[in-house]
């Protein structure tokens, strides 16, 4: 149970049999390499003639800072687990924000959540060592964290930053794919 969030690539023009036999050649080839190159686990077998290609670009568990931003950004404030479409220019605005928060963030030392536990009734949140932002108001501004059902946790700490950092690995390679790939977003909690 928790958050799960999932960034999906979607051919907009596909191999169909009505395609000019030197056309078809042409787009299958480019497109194949490229995507062979990005994303190796996808292709179980070399002939992608005839279908539509989905696949999955991207998936984050409990990175409620990235789902919150794509729930105000692309969502137009709906947190509903439906597929919304986001295009090449949003994708890069969340990019940049993440760099931005990632460069501005000083880790230092701290005490970090990692789950919780029950003691005498009471919900008691499980403490270890590890990394926590010292400026977290620059992350609390850009790229803040939301709570929710399971949702993870709502802290600045290096886990968030990871987040963040993943973040930007999944969108540049969503964005290296050629011009006809579209891109959607969904979540599931």
């Amino acid at each position: 149970m928790g958050l799960d969030m999932y960034l999906e690539a979607r051919l907009r023009t596909y191999n169909c049999p009505w395609y000019d036999e030197k056309e078809k050649k042409k787009k299958e080839v480019k497109i194949n390499e490229k995507i062979r190159t990005l994303f190796p686990e996808m292709f179980k077998t070399d002939n992608l003639n005839y279908v539509q290609v989905t696949f999955e670009t991207g998936y984050w568990r409990k990175a409620n800072a990235i789902h919150n931003w794509f729930v105000e950004n692309v969502q137009d404030g709906n947190d509903d687990c439906k597929d919304y479409w986001v295009d090449r220019e949003t994708l890069k605005e969340l990019k940049n924000l993440c760099e931005e928060v990632i460069k501005k963030s000083v880790l230092e030392e701290g005490t970090v959540e990692n789950g919780y536990t029950f003691k005498n009734g009471k919900t008691v949140p499980i403490l270890e060592k590890g990394k926590v932002i010292k400026n977290p108001e620059i992350a609390q501004d850009l790229l803040p964290s939301a709570s929710g059902f399971f949702f993870g946790s709502t802290n600045y700490d290096g886990w968030y930053i990871e987040d963040l950092k993943r973040t930007v690995e999944i969108i540049d390679k969503c964005l290296a794919l050629p011009e006809e790939w579209d891109f959607y977003y969904t979540s599931s909690w």
